[in-house]
């Protein structure tokens, strides 16, 4: 069996025009502008750790409720970021960020303070006395109208700043005739000599 030339001729012109046709036509989905067209359309890849760590950015992608949908954060930049006049953060900035580089010197700070603190154990104690009304002569329950008062001590943690800080209880008894003062170089309330 034979093909005439004039049968190839005929092929080869089909197959000539739906190669134009297939590159002229957006509505052909194998054709190389619609596979470049799409190709336009996606994301680059996201590339490996590291790879852009020499340039940061400014801001941090966050994921939010709604699928396919991103979120974004900014990074706080205490420059810039800082409002001087009230000493807090500038307006649009509440929800940034903060990187290590501000964070660990304000950690640093705290330990720093916390190691300096007293312990309970070095703070000076005294003693305060409160009195409780338990009996009244009538009404109105005021101090004037107290028949009978409960009182009790309780040790406090503090510095003392006269006599008057350190009631007479810290000496037991008032052996001796001793009273409570303010020692002025520790601030601590002693037992002392009389009055």
């Amino acid at each position: 069996m034979r093909i005439s030339i004039l049968s190839i001729g005929a092929i080869a012109s089909v197959l000539s025009i739906n190669s134009v046709f297939a590159e002229t036509t957006s509505s052909t989905v194998t054709s190389k502008d619609y596979v470049d067209a799409q190709d336009a359309l996606k994301q680059n890849k996201i590339p490996v750790t590291g790879t852009n760590s020499a340039t940061p950015g400014t801001t941090v992608v966050t994921y939010t409720g709604t699928a396919g949908q991103i979120g974004e954060r900014g990074i706080f930049n205490p420059e810039t970021d800082f409002d001087e006049e009230d000493g807090g953060v500038a307006d649009g900035h509440e929800g940034d960020l903060v990187t290590a580089n501000l964070v660990v010197p304000m950690y640093n700070r705290i330990q720093e303070i916390e190691d300096n603190m007293p312990d309970f154990d070095d703070l000076p104690e005294t003693t305060v006395t409160y009195k409780t009304c338990t009996e009244w002569s009538g009404t109105p329950h005021t101090d004037a109208n107290c028949l009978l008062w409960n009182l009790s001590d309780k040790d406090v943690y503090g510095r003392c700043s006269g006599d008057a800080d350190c009631p007479d209880s810290n000496c037991i008894n008032n052996p001796d005739g001793k009273y409570g003062y303010c020692q002025s170089s520790t601030g601590i309330c002693v037992c002392g000599g009389g009055r």
